[in-house]
């Protein structure tokens, strides 16, 4: 029982240095609100453009699932028999890398070029068919990867056919949905950067201007850890207020762009809606701006304990 007995008084103990702590850090913060407020505007704004970025994005990426861009893979070979060029492409379809596949026998193929020409008599004077048989193959993911098993497949068993694709385009607008990813990071990485060593100053700077505070209460026996604990709340706070003051700037931003990415989409005939960030978006940017305010302020007051006499 005694053992339980003071693992509660310890706890009571850590709990109670803790909240007052954080009453010492809220209220040090509500004597200067404008510049705890400044602080806030300035992480917020720091945090709110790699997000916004991120919505962007996120956003083309749904953009071009809107457009057609199934990725074919025609084969072209000698015209023969139609029944075993249809048990051909019924073979194909057999395979988990290939959603569909049609068989265009050349007979059909002539009728069909016939059919769009405004005199179909242009073509009389051939003796024979031209126009190979084809199987117009169409993977099952328009993935570069998947696109080019197909063809890998598609070139070993038929060796002697001429293989065309027109996946190119999709290859492109995946490289370009990477290389934005690829800065979207690097820019998030660096502001990042720069908002950590922002409130590490700032944390630093704070505990300077409490030194004779600080010598006093080293002089009564206080540590690091109960003289840098305001400190760790005031970057939680910090952070908190940047947080949720970058999700409303996402929100504003969001719906300032709303409309002419939809008016941008309905002229190339596009049905398409702008998605919103999500409570999970939210959460995301909050957090990180939480850690952020942790970070700096912890590694502002360490430095500034360390060099304060």
């Amino acid at each position: 029982m005694s053992r339980t007995r003071a693992l509660r008084e310890r706890l009571g103990a850590w709990r109670e240095a803790h909240a007052d702590a954080a009453r010492r850090s809220l209220a040090r913060r509500l004597q200067a609100p404008v510049m705890s407020l400044i602080s806030i505007a300035v992480l917020g704004f720091i945090l709110a453009l790699p997000a916004f970025l991120w919505v962007l994005l996120d956003n083309a990426r749904a953009l071009s699932a809107h457009v057609d861009h199934e990725p074919r893979v025609a084969v072209y070979l000698e015209a023969g028999d139609p029944e075993e060029l249809k048990d051909r492409a019924r073979e194909l379809e057999q395979r988990a890398d290939v959603a569909r596949v049609t068989a265009i026998p050349a007979e059909r193929a002539l009728e069909d070029y016939r059919a769009g020409l405004e005199d179909p008599g242009l073509l009389d004077w051939m003796d024979e068919n031209p126009l190979p048989d084809t199987l117009d193959v169409v993977p099952a993911r328009s993935d570069p990867d998947t696109v080019g098993r197909v063809e890998e497949t598609l070139a070993r068993e038929f060796p002697g056919a001429t293989l065309v694709s027109d996946d190119e385009w999709v290859r492109q607008l995946n490289a370009l949905h990477d290389l934005g990813a690829r800065i979207l990071a690097i820019v998030a990485g660096l502001l990042g950067l720069g908002a950590l060593l922002v409130l590490a100053l700032a944390s630093a700077s704070e505990l300077r201007e409490r030194r004779e505070e600080i010598t006093i209460a080293r002089i009564s026996g206080a540590t690091h850890r109960f003289l840098r604990r305001p400190s760790l709340y005031g970057g939680v706070y910090g952070g908190l207020g940047g947080g949720l003051f970058a999700v409303g700037l996402l929100y504003l931003g969001a719906a300032l762009a709303r409309e002419p990415l939809e008016s941008a989409a309905a002229a190339f005939e596009i049905d398409y809606a702008l998605h919103l960030p999500g409570p999970g978006v939210a959460l995301g940017v909050v957090l990180v701006a939480v850690l952020l305010g942790w970070t700096g302020a912890r590694l502002g007051s360490g430095h500034a304990l360390r060099d304060a006499p």
